[in-house]
């Protein structure tokens, strides 16, 4: 396929996150150049000139940007957005604000959700009314608009979402409004609910809607920040930016779409890890991706990862909820920055709170005073002090300093409060695997584990023990791999609509015109979006569900086109019936099965770059130092750089295997062998705690 680029194609991945920023570029000659630096809060675009300049990449050099970032989960997770209002129907003002009153936390009587982004006085009605079949009952007239205008004006606001009831099933009246706002209110950002989701639940679309407006100015300064100091770097080649669902997103289409990017920066190390999975023929896995201030789970199986519709990135239990595709991923509050402290009742707790890029765990010697896990980990022996980046100096002293002042707090003996703050962050950690795995059926002892992060090779044994795995795949740069992950993402867009059939009724003629309308929207999508040639590529799943269900289960179609066949039926009901048994251990043979709505991708491909595997050094000696796993005492450890390793070399625990940007904890009785391309391999079969 031509990709309208010329072979030895250079490409740059960079992610943005909560403590680091990483930079991992593949040149022409597939040779890996890494940068690593910590996040530079509210000045991000700082951090990234800073992590390409320790990467000595010269950005005239690079063809393709890829480009993922956690600002946009952060702002929601910070309230750090803009002042926005909400145009709804009138009638509904308070849809948004009651949400499903369902009360997640039913034994707290101190149980309270989070603050709504938009308090009621800066929610407006209009007079409009679409029915659920797209019919125009009641138009907007221009004099209700211009009242409208006038409350906003006054209000302030910075932006405005527009989510009217039924707009899913006819979008005139939001884009008729959306386009009036915008001339009447020059520099406020507008979105519209249909612009992001086209499927029903009025309370996840308007939720959707205010979350894309709260953010969109933070993305809109971003974006215009992060291309003006690329441009001062002579940077002339394509810059994209990963989407939730892992796609790339052209810049025209993140500012007015900024809610796709919500978990842009850990989808990078999901598309990694189904990528080796499919190199390395392991057909069940779970990626775990330890940062600086969270801790992601993901299911890979046979090559593919689940996506979902409904995501809440603040939580279930207090958050709102986002109605667009992303791929489904499960975080928990806890990386290596997570802060330990103790509560009102005097437990020792670790996270959510963190102590980010700034200023750090208390290693770092940036001003951090409390203690982290990291710290943690240093005061253990886990760490390679004099061999971690170029750009932070690991400082032990002020790690134990941080160690001992909470010990004493809590009149504990200093090892075992930093044993404890790892052992209660891995247990956190294990149960987003039992989240993926177990909830659903699944069980953990059949699945690999694949650790990445900064943080993450440091703990992904320990977790996987926990969790009843008992392999476990470090891959060459694991610090850097969610950005080296991003490397492999195509252009791509999502889009969903609703269908609402029985299955063994569906009218084929209806269905297939219906696919190639949403075909021809997408190809439209990712045809302004491509920067590369050649013919988009579909494929599409239908959200199924019993007769009388709630929600629903998605089955990828059997081929890659927007096309359904009478022969298609027994295949969807077969993988929806084999998927609800898996989940929930029953099926209903005798019931209906619902088509509630279609999703459907087209993709172009961006080239693809190969990457060597690492270059073998000599010269490092192997050095010897004690680590403590129990309170039973220390035990003497080997510390080797990786460099030194060969494939097929096997290694047994205790030790530290370390490089650029990451340290791997090896515990009493793990068997490490290096495998093919210099990732590792760690049998955990041997180990007990």
């Amino acid at each position: 396929m031509d990709t309208g680029h010329p072979q030895g194609t250079s490409r740059m991945g960079v992610d943005i996150g909560g403590t680091f920023t990483d930079v991992a570029v593949v040149d022409g000659d597939g040779r890996l150049h890494i940068g690593k630096t910590l996040t530079t809060p509210r000045r991000e675009e700082e951090g990234v000139v800073r992590s390409i300049a320790h990467s000595g990449t010269e950005m005239s050099d690079v063809d393709v940007l890829v480009h993922g970032t956690t600002l946009v989960i952060n702002a929601l997770v910070e309230r750090r957005g803009a002042k926005v209002a909400l145009v709804t129907t009138r009638g509904f003002r308070d849809i948004y604000l009651m949400g499903l009153s369902n009360r997640p936390d039913n034994f707290n009587i101190f149980y309270q959700r989070d603050e709504p982004m938009v308090p009621r006085h800066l929610i407006f009605e209009v007079d409009e009314r679409v029915s659920p079949s797209g019919q125009t009952l009641t138009p907007i007239t221009d004099g209700g608009v211009s009242n409208l205008v006038d409350e906003l004006r006054t209000a302030g606001v910075e932006a405005v979402a527009v989510a009217l009831l039924n707009s899913y099933a006819n979008p005139a009246h939001e884009e008729e409004l959306a386009v009036r706002l915008a001339d009447e209110l020059p520099g406020v950002y507008i979105t519209t609910s249909s612009a992001i989701s086209q499927v029903w639940r009025e309370y996840e679309r308007t939720s959707t809607a205010v979350s894309n407006s709260y953010v969109g100015p933070v993305i809109e300064r971003y974006t215009a920040a992060i291309e003006a100091s690329l441009d001062s770097l002579d940077f002339r080649g394509s810059f994209v930016f990963l989407d939730s669902s892992g796609g790339g997103l052209s810049v025209p289409s993140v500012r007015r779409l900024p809610i796709r990017l919500l978990e842009s920066g850990p989808v990078g190390g999901v598309l990694g890890t189904r990528d080796l999975t499919r190199e390395l023929g392991i057909d069940y896995a779970v990626s775990f991706d330890m940062g600086g201030t969270t801790a992601k789970g993901s299911l890979i199986e046979f090559g593919s990862f689940d996506s979902t519709e409904l995501s809440y990135p603040v939580g279930y239990r207090t958050g709102f909820p986002v109605q667009a595709p992303c791929v489904d991923i499960m975080e928990v509050g806890a990386g290596g920055g997570s802060i330990a402290w103790v509560d009102d009742s005097g437990r020792l707790r670790v996270g959510p709170r963190s102590a980010g890029a700034e200023p750090g765990p208390a290693c770092y010697g940036n001003g951090g005073t409390e203690l982290t896990v990291t710290d943690a980990n240093v005061y253990l022996g886990r760490m390679q002090p004099d061999f971690f980046l170029g750009s932070i100096e690991i400082q032990p002293e002020l790690a134990a300093g941080a160690v001992e002042r909470l010990a004493q707090q809590l009149d504990m003996e200093p090892r075992r409060l930093a044993l404890g703050v790892l052992r209660l962050a891995n247990l956190s950690m294990a149960e987003v695997v039992r989240q993926q795995t177990v909830v659903r059926g699944r069980d953990p002892r059949g699945y690999a584990m694949f650790g990445f992060g900064g943080a993450g090779p440091m703990h992904a044994c320990e977790v996987a023990v926990e969790a009843g795995i008992s392999r476990v795949i470090i891959p060459t740069s694991p610090g850097h791999f969610s950005a080296l992950g991003m490397l492999q993402a195509d252009i791509s867009f999502d889009r969903a609509s609703v269908v609402d059939e029985r299955l063994d009724t569906l009218d084929f003629d209806s269905m297939n015109a219906h696919l190639r309308t949403i075909g021809d929207e997408l190809a439209a999508i990712v045809d302004a979006d491509a920067v590369s040639s050649g013919q988009p590529m579909f494929e599409f799943s239908l959200a199924l569900r019993y007769e009388g269900q709630e929600h629903t289960l998605r089955v990828a179609a059997p081929r890659g086109d927007l096309r359904i066949e009478p022969m298609d039926v027994a295949h969807f009901r077969e993988k929806f019936e084999a998927e609800h048994r898996t989940r929930y251990r029953h099926d209903h043979p005798d019931s209906a099965v619902e088509v509630v709505a279609v999703y459907a991708t087209a993709r172009r491909p961006l080239p693809q770059v190969k990457i060597l595997p690492p270059e073998r050094t000599e010269h490092i000696e192997r050095a010897e130092r004690t680590v403590h796993f129990t309170n039973d005492g220390g035990v003497p450890a080997a510390f080797v750089a990786r460099t030194t390793l060969s494939v097929g070399d096997t290694l047994t625990g205790p030790a530290v295997i370390y490089e650029e940007g990451s340290n791997i904890v090896i515990p009493p009785g793990a068997v490490v062998t290096v495998i093919d391309r210099g990732h590792l391999s760690i049998d955990l079969a041997g180990v007990r705690f």
